[in-house]
């Protein structure tokens, strides 16, 4: 999928730095991108809901670990030793941005100016779980906190369930800011961020930290950010240990399952390619702009020696299907309450989503073929998908074609560069890229022309052990920024 870079830079940023950055306003208008708003911002302006956690009962009850379970968790505090192994020094974790609120987040019936009131049930004076911009309280966050000595001074290490995702549960507080006014959290206009920064230094791990001082909120009127940094094993994979963030959905079974990760080359089985497809299409919109015509999503097709499913392969955000409510595109039930996928979907696989890192999904559907595949795509059209197109088609020629080869192949490609790039890293890339691997083809290209002005073939990612080598994403310092 190509985002344009409006829409990624305004969405998320890198956070490895410890400068001040300023606040933006999500822009979802195209793709993927405005399919996964649809989680968290009501099409229709509503600010209540049915699923929201209150500020007096969190803590009071344990998420009980399934993904439909929306419960906050602030507690219990790590000693030092689990907070250490929890959170491992280093700066290789991926970031994230909490909006830190006051405990009275609620006066006179009136949301606190500088909130965004549809992260609020202001009914039943309560924070909704699972938002974009991960609001907490200022009691909640602080009683989180564990201290652990550091080899540069303390840390503080942070344990819970963070706004009901159940995969954002320990992390290191690394810096606080306080927002300088308390206008609406939008981005100023151009001419005014050269001296209206909107987010000021309160405390950091690495100056006030190093010095001894914990972090503290006295003035508890403001509303605060807090930059978390996770493990460094998160940049790799969603589980220590499990390198490479791929997961294969098994929805052909008679009990779908989903895997990922290295731990599941030796269980998803030995049949063999047999042959792929790439195939494009645009998001369906009701009223396209600009930018939706130009917006294609590329996608890989593989048939098996089976002939009785096919799997599907996608590249796109990263925990964008755990963000989604395990919502996709690919199967019937995408628009029931609660899909398959989102009933086989681990805890640690449910976060917001991160447009600046990617991931690769893996679909066995229902579809035996190409032809058959065609038919479900006809049927969606005018619904989910627009401009549909069948651009290759090839035996796979490729020798070491297994579905567990496959696996492990992807899993060395993604884990040797995870970022997402609206030009020259997405989705039409990795389905160039895959195609001319298995079928042994030259001069396979990305499906639009924008996105073949910077394309370089790289197939040999798919072959070589990541672990042997640098990788690019820890370079570019992937993170996430809401609020």
């Amino acid at each position: 999928m190509t985002e344009t870079a409006e829409d990624s830079r305004d969405a998320l940023q890198g956070l490895d730095s410890d400068t001040d950055d300023e606040d933006v306003e999500l822009d979802f208008k195209c793709g993927e991108l405005r399919m996964l708003s649809e989680t968290f911002i009501p099409l229709d302006g509503d600010t209540t809901s049915e699923s929201t956690v209150s500020a007096e009962s969190v803590g009071s009850r344990v998420n009980s670990g399934n993904s439909e379970n929306l419960e906050a968790l602030y507690g219990p505090l790590l000693d030092a030793d689990q907070a250490a192994a929890a959170v491992p020094e280093g700066k290789e974790g991926l970031v994230w941005h909490a909006i830190v609120i006051p405990d009275d987040f609620i006066v006179n019936g009136k949301l606190v100016s500088g909130l965004n009131k549809r992260d609020f049930d202001l009914q039943a004076h309560e924070i909704k779980p699972r938002r974009a911009s991960l609001p907490v309280t200022q009691t909640q966050l602080f009683s989180a906190l564990s201290k652990v000595e550091g080899s540069k001074g303390p840390r503080f290490i942070f344990n819970g369930v963070l706004n009901g995702w159940p995969g954002l549960k320990t992390f290191e507080l690394v810096r606080l800011e306080f927002k300088r006014s308390l206008g609406p959290l939008v981005a100023a206009p151009d001419y005014m961020k050269s001296f209206a920064k909107i987010w000021g230094h309160h405390w950091s791990v690495a100056q006030e930290g190093a010095a001894g001082v914990a972090p503290e909120i006295k003035d508890k009127s403001k509303i605060y950010r807090a930059t978390l940094r996770a493990a460094p094993w998160t940049r790799e994979g969603w589980a220590p240990g499990n390198l490479g963030h791929v997961f294969w959905f098994e929805a052909q079974k008679e009990t779908p399952t989903l895997q990922y990760g290295c731990s599941m080359v030796a269980t998803v089985g030995d049949e063999k390619c047999t042959a792929v497809h790439m195939i494009s299409h645009r998001y369906y919109v009701a009223k396209e702009s600009a930018k939706d015509k130009l917006t294609y999503h590329s996608v890989v097709l593989l048939e098996w020696e089976h002939g009785k499913y096919c799997t599907l392969v996608e590249g796109a955000y990263l925990n964008g299907i755990g963000g989604y409510k395990g919502k996709s595109n690919w199967y019937d039930d995408r628009d029931e309450p609660v899909t398959a996928l989102y009933k086989a979907l681990p805890n640690e696989m449910i976060q917001p989503w991160l447009s600046s890192a990617s991931e690769i999904r893996l679909y066995d559907i229902e579809s035996r073929n190409l032809d058959e595949f065609k038919q479900y795509i006809e049927k969606y059209v005018g619904s989910r998908f627009t401009d549909p197109h069948y651009t290759f088609s090839h035996p796979a020629r490729l020798f070491y074609r297994s579905r567990s080869h496959i696996a492990q192949y992807l899993i060395n490609y993604i884990s040797r560069d995870g970022n997402y790039s609206e030009i020259d890293r997405n989705c039409q890339t990795l389905a160039a890229d895959l195609c001319s691997f298995l079928a042994g083809k030259k001069g396979v290209v990305p499906f639009h022309p924008v996105n073949r002005f910077e394309y370089n073939n790289r197939a040999h990612l798919f072959l070589y052990d990541s672990e042997m080598y640098e990788n690019k994403s820890k370079k570019k310092g992937m993170g996430i920024f809401f609020g």
